[in-house]
């Protein structure tokens, strides 16, 4: 048996033109029929018309269970901070109509050297009442890295408690940040409760699928093992490029086919 539920994030959908409102049942069959045991959805899809049903009825059908929802905002931007308190108020409590999800979030706009200190005061201000909202409806936040260097991240976890706000990394987007992701696990292993996973060519742009790069999945279960890793572990595929060449289901289940033979998940 798998030591990790494997779950796919239907972003890459976007990517091939998928209308949520209209394929719905689609996007969920093909993750499945794909291998997958979970989905993490995607913010619009929480947002179609009926969607507790719907999503209710396609999960019964194809048997996988949702880990969360994802979403993002410019957390430091002061002009910003009505708008995105009551979106995330809505959004949380839509989540809440499941048990025990994560809610993927990632900390968009200028970077910590670029922002003032008003405004890097607003980026914890703003994750620390995000947090303790996501609480209080039975939802647990997680930060979503993005692209951001090492210095956005600490700014993040220094100084907003781990009960408050778990960690869900992004493995490539560590990577384009200049972060090493095999360290930066060793080093947070504690707060992790989810990880992001693509494939990339070293020093250079993503692959379609897992297996088609270089990251070293087999040394990533070791480590993943060695710090007693227990969260959830998601497949976010982004081609690079706008005109897919392979159909969505082909890249997903090479993907799922690459643990399988490289960690034996």
């Amino acid at each position: 048996m798998s030591k990790y539920r494997i779950g796919a994030h239907p972003y890459i959908f976007v990517q091939y033109g998928f209308d949520f409102e209209k394929q719905f049942d689609e996007i969920f069959d093909t993750i499945a029929d794909a291998g997958y045991q979970t989905i993490e959805l995607h913010q619009p899809m929480l947002y179609v018309d009926d969607w507790k049903n719907r999503i209710d009825k396609t999960l019964k059908r194809t048997g996988l269970a949702v880990v969360g929802g994802s979403t993002g905002y410019a957390m430091g931007d002061i002009s910003q901070y009505n708008k995105i308190i009551s979106e995330m108020d809505d959004y949380s409590s839509r989540l809440s109509a499941f048990e025990n999800l994560l809610c993927g979030t990632s900390c968009g706009g200028k970077r910590y050297a670029d922002r003032t200190k008003e405004e890097n005061d607003q980026v914890i201000k703003v994750w620390r009442e995000l947090g303790q909202m996501f609480r209080s409806k039975g939802v647990t936040l997680t930060y979503h890295t993005h692209g951001e260097p090492i210095a956005d991240i600490k700014h993040i976890i220094d100084n907003v408690p781990s009960d408050l706000l778990g960690l869900g990394p992004d493995l490539d987007w560590l990577r384009v940040g200049g972060v090493d992701p095999v360290t930066f696990i060793k080093e947070n292993a504690k707060r992790l409760v989810m990880l992001h996973i693509r494939d990339y060519h070293l020093g250079g742009a993503r692959t379609d699928a897992l297996g088609e790069g270089d990251a070293d999945y087999r040394n990533l279960g070791k480590v993943l093992d060695e710090v007693g890793f227990k969260g959830e572990f998601v497949v976010e595929l982004a081609i690079p490029g706008a005109n897919p060449t392979r159909p969505v289901k082909e890249l997903l289940k090479i993907s799922r086919d690459h643990l399988k033979e490289t960690i034996g998940w």
